[in-house]
């Protein structure tokens, strides 16, 4: 699966859980890592469901962050992460809603 974010391209790519892909830059085997380098972001094969969802939102807001040139110290960047991959999906689809609510009034 590939994707463009600002002009740069990237791919999706699952692999097993034991993979070195899925190590940190400490060192530590997660479930999805986002290689800037590489242009990939590695998904542990075993993910399905919400989880899948929560750490594909998590590292595609890394790729988001690499893309644009948004550098901020890490522990601030895996803040907005993880902020992103609990309450993103919920903001973009009351922003949904309410656009369409005002475009129906607009227009009525």
């Amino acid at each position: 699966m590939e994707f463009v974010l600002n002009g740069v391209k990237w791919g999706v790519q699952f692999v097993r859980g034991t993979d070195n892909r899925l190590r940190r830059s400490d060192g530590v085997l997660t479930l999805g890592v986002t290689d800037a380098i590489d242009g990939k972001i590695y998904l542990s094969e075993s993910l399905t469901g919400s989880l899948l969802e929560h750490v594909l939102c998590h590292e595609l807001t890394h790729a988001v962050c690499f893309s644009y040139n948004i550098y901020i110290p890490i522990e601030t960047e895996e803040w907005l992460c993880n902020y992103m991959a609990d309450h993103g999906k919920e903001i973009i689809y009351l922003l949904d809603k309410l656009l369409q609510s005002i475009e129906r009034r607009r227009f009525a």
